[in-house]
């Protein structure tokens, strides 16, 4: 009680300076210099992220370190220098990052394992409070290479994939950014670590395409309070292929997208899948290539905008000394209301992804995510995108011009009963830790219902806050593993950015 009432008091007393100094910046990243009669300038930035995140996790069979109710919070700094001049651009970002009160206690014995993020955490450091100083990201970049249109970037960078290309249509640029980005790639910007990508990227940027190719090996991070740390052993590369929005003429208002991703793990560490008890551990790396699209258009009627996505992606390669093959796809569409009160914005759509049905034959057809920023698409993160099937819908309003609500209803299911229940998102240290956790489903599917909130006010351009809760119904999947298959969630964000 005294820990939590002494976490309440830095929570408030961080929100306070926060309001209290928002009004006091007058503009989105600072230039302290410029020379080269302004053709040259140097520039700062900077982000302030704190969260309190709160859980009543699915409760274990009465046993120790069975804590399935916590809360912890941390604060992620960032502060970046640029230095831009017409020929090159070189920026350098640091992170800090504070975090206090992750449980001790709430790591139980199988199946129930890990009872929530805050258990996580807490298995990769051993410890309660984390305090962490790295360097995010340090590169350098020529804008133009030899001819208009090529750039290049090499060091430590964020990779996103699906938003090579960026558009300022607000309804576009959230589509993109919230159902299509990061399903495969991305820096897990939600946990409180990141991960960030050593590597270099190439792109050529047209007026109608942009083709970029990317090769890198990613960072520790995510969960993992040693970030800065890069994963010699796993090896990532893509190139991307993106029609850019409107600029098609058969087929105005979209963009096509195709990609081919690799992923290659050396790691020596049991690999997370669903092979039978005493089978013994399955020698070898994994070698995966993910061949794949997107579709994304919109499209104006006299009462609001219709939109519709498509994703999908194969995926062949090596899991260890078994061949891997594996799909998955999504299909969504939505309408907006523009001409009424709140701009309500309707949308549904169905995920589904293959799960391994026979764990004894010489093949693995779990979907793979690679490294994703998984949360993005589960937004209480107790399942991925791997043998899963996501039946949604979700309503999206604005009473405010500052203010959004969006709520979401998810039906969930396994999509092979002889599978696991997958959870994580990637590797998140080079040892020890494989990224991923999977527990048994005993033959059944379903895991259950979920419905969630989340209200994210914008008080200016530097200052926003987000408020969060999920309730997960728990069902069949989750009783084999838990005594209660119900669970909740919550938090609240504030982000001060310059």
């Amino acid at each position: 009680m005294v820990q939590q009432r002494k976490m309440w008091h830095v929570t408030v007393s961080i929100l306070l300076f926060m309001v209290i100094l928002a009004p006091g910046i007058s503009s989105a990243g600072i230039t302290i210099a410029t020379f080269n009669q302004g053709t040259g300038s140097l520039s700062v930035d900077g982000k302030v992220i704190y969260r309190h995140e709160f859980y009543n996790w699915f409760e274990a069979p009465d046993q120790p370190n069975d804590n399935n109710d916590y809360s912890y919070f941390f604060t992620r700094s960032l502060l970046g220098l640029s230095l831009t001049l017409p020929n090159l651009k070189a920026y350098v970002q640091g992170q800090d990052v504070h975090m206090w009160g992750l449980p001790d206690d709430a790591v139980a014995a199988a199946p129930a394992g890990t009872l929530g993020p805050g258990a996580v955490y807490y298995a990769h450091g051993g410890q309660e409070d984390f305090h962490s100083t790295i360097i995010r990201q340090a590169y350098l970049e020529i804008p133009r290479l030899f001819v208009s249109g090529l750039s290049a970037r090499a060091g430590r960078f964020d990779y996103v994939d699906g938003l090579e290309v960026t558009y300022d249509d607000p309804k576009v640029k959230w589509l993109k950014e919230m159902r299509l980005a990061e399903r495969l790639i991305g820096p897990f910007t939600w946990s409180s670590f990141n991960r960030s990508f050593d590597g270099a990227k190439v792109v050529f940027d047209h007026d109608v395409f942009n083709l970029t190719g990317f090769a890198s090996h990613p960072t520790q991070g995510g969960f993992e309070n040693d970030a800065h740390e890069s994963m010699e052993d796993i090896d990532l590369a893509a190139v991307t292929l993106t029609m850019k929005y409107n600029k098609n003429l058969c087929l105005p208002n979209s963009e096509g997208r195709l990609f081919y991703m690799y992923y290659g793990d050396d790691r020596t560490m049991a690999k997370v899948d669903n092979a039978p008890a005493g089978s013994g551990p399955n020698q070898g790396d994994i070698e995966i290539h993910t061949i794949g699209m997107h579709w994304l258009a919109t499209h104006k009627t006299s009462s609001g905008v219709l939109d519709g996505i498509f994703w999908g992606a194969y995926q062949t390669g090596d899991w260890g000394t078994l061949d891997h093959e594996a799909w998955a796809a999504a299909a969504e569409m939505g309408y907006q209301f523009t001409q009424y009160p709140w701009t309500p914005w309707i949308r549904a759509g169905y995920f589904v992804s293959s799960g391994d049905p026979d764990p004894s034959d010489g093949d693995h057809e779990t979907f793979y995510q690679m490294l994703p920023t998984a949360r993005k698409y589960a937004l209480f993160p107790f399942f991925n995108l791997m043998n899963n099937e996501d039946l949604f819908v979700q309503a999206i309003f604005k009473p405010l011009q500052q203010l959004s609500v969006r709520s979401d209803l998810h039906f969930l299911r396994l999509h092979e009963d002889d599978d696991r229940w997958y959870q994580g998102a990637g590797a998140t240290r080079e040892e020890d830790i494989f990224g991923y956790q999977g527990r048994p489903s005993n033959g059944d599917e379903n895991l259950g219902t979920l419905l969630d909130i989340t209200l994210n006010y914008t008080i200016n351009k530097h200052f926003s806050v987000m408020l969060y809760g999920g309730h997960m119904f728990g069902s069949d999947v989750i009783e084999n593993s838990y005594d209660d298959e119900d669970a909740s969630m919550g938090y609240v964000e504030v982000t001060f950015a310059f």
